[in-house]
C-alpha cells in the first residue's frame, strides 16, 4: 500500500474508534431515536442534490437496507452506546469481524474450520471478561452483540448495492430510514421535538457534525480504499479501532483503565485477528484455484485452437 493509503486508513480507523465517545456526548442531550432521526434527515438533504433516482428495483434495495441496517442495527447501537462507557462499547464492537465470519458461513455456506472457531471462542471469552465489571449494563451489551449481528447480514444485503453510486445510497437509505426512527422516538422515547430549543448546541452540535460529516467522509473513504487496494490489505486497520476507542473513553468520560478491560481488549483483538486472518487464507485459496483452473483452460483453449489453423493450412 502506499503511504497516503495508509494514512488515510488509519484516519478512518480513529474516526471509527472515536465514535462512541463522541456519539455518547450527543446522547446525553438528545435521546438515541431522535438523535439518529435528525443526522439522517440532515445527511439526506444534503446529500440528494447530487443523487441519481433510483430504478424500482433499486428502490426495493435501498428501502431493505434502510430497514435493517439505518433503522434496527443503528438503533440497537446507539441505545448500546448510551448504555455503555465508550470503552466497553468500542471493545464489544470488535466482535464484528467474528460474527461476520460465522454470518458468512451460514448464509454464504462459506467453510469454517477448526482455527477459526478456536479464534472466535477466544474473542468471546475477552467479552466474557469485561462481563465481570461492575458498571457493565448487560442490556447494553446484549443490544451490541444483537447489532453486529444483524451488521453482519447486512454486509450480504450490500453486495447488491455495488452498483449505485454513494450519493445516491446515502441519500435514499437515510431518507427511507428517518420516518421510522421519528415514530420510533415519539413512541418509545415519548420525545418532544420542542425540546431541541433547549439543548445544549455547543456539545450536541460538535456531536451531529461529526456524525453527519466525518463519518459520512469515512465511509466513502473506506470504500475507494477496499477497491484500490482490496479487503486484505484495509481490513486489518480495523483491529486498532479498539486502542482509539478505549482512549477516547478514558479521556473524555474518564473510564476507567483496569486489568479487565486490557485483558479483554487483548483477547478479543487476538480472536478477531486470528479469524479474519484464517477466513483470508481459505478466500485466497478458493480465488487463486479459481484463477489457476481459468488459466489452465485458457491456455488449452489456445492450443486447440492453434491446431485447428494449423490443420486449416495444411489443407
Amino acid at each position: 500500500m502506499k503511504i497516503s493509503a495508509v494514512l488515510l486508513s488509519l484516519f478512518v480507523v480513529i474516526m471509527w474508534g472515536i465514535n462512541p465517545a463522541i456519539s455518547k456526548l450527543g446522547l446525553m442531550e438528545i435521546p438515541p431515536m431522535a438523535f439518529l432521526t435528525i443526522r439522517y434527515l440532515i445527511i439526506a438533504l444534503l446529500v440528494m442534490p447530487f443523487a441519481d433516482k433510483p430504478t424500482k428495483r433499486e428502490f426495493g434495495q435501498l428501502f431493505f437496507v434502510a430497514l435493517t441496517s439505518n433503522v434496527i442495527n443503528n438503533i440497537m447501537t446507539y441505545i448500546a452506546y448510551d448504555e455503555l462507557s465508550p470503552s466497553a462499547s468500542s471493545l464489544l464492537m470488535q466482535t464484528e469481524g467474528p460474527i461476520s465470519v460465522l454470518m458468512a458461513c451460514i448464509w454464504a455456506k462459506e467453510h469454517i474450520n477448526f482455527k477459526q472457531v478456536m479464534a472466535i471462542l477466544l474473542s468471546f471469552v475477552g467479552v466474557m471478561v469485561i462481563l465481570g465489571l461492575p458498571e457493565m449494563n448487560l442490556y447494553g451489551v446484549a443490544l451490541i452483540i444483537m447489532s453486529r449481528f444483524v451488521w453482519g447480514a447486512c454486509q450480504i444485503v450490500f453486495k447488491g448495492t455495488k452498483h449505485m453510486s454513494t450519493t445516491t445510497f446515502l441519500a435514499y437509505s437515510y431518507l427511507l430510514a428517518a420516518p421510522f426512527t421519528a415514530v420510533g422516538s415519539y413512541w418509545l422515547e415519548n420525545y418532544d421535538y420542542r425540546n431541541l430549543a433547549t439543548v445544549n448546541w455547543s456539545i450536541a452540535g460538535w456531536s451531529m457534525a461529526f456524525e453527519v460529516i466525518v463519518l459520512s467522509l469515512a465511509m466513502v473513504l473506506w470504500q475507494k480504499l477496499i477497491a484500490s487496494n482490496g479487503v486484505s490489505k484495509v481490513a486489518p486497520f480495523c483491529t486498532l479501532r479498539i486502542v482509539f476507542g478505549i482512549a477516547a473513553g478514558v479521556a473524555i468520560f474518564n473510564d476507567p483503565l483496569n486489568w479487565q478491560i486490557l485483558l479483554g481488549a487483548t483477547l478479543v483483538t487476538l480472536g478477531v485477528v486470528l479469524t479474519m486472518k484464517e477466513f483470508n487464507i481459505i478466500l485466497k485459496a478458493r480465488t487463486n484455484s479459481v484463477a489457476v483452473y481459468r488459466s489452465a483452460h485458457r491456455i488449452l483453449m489456445e492450443r486447440r485452437l492453434k491446431r485447428i489453423s494449423l490443420r486449416k493450412k495444411h489443407r
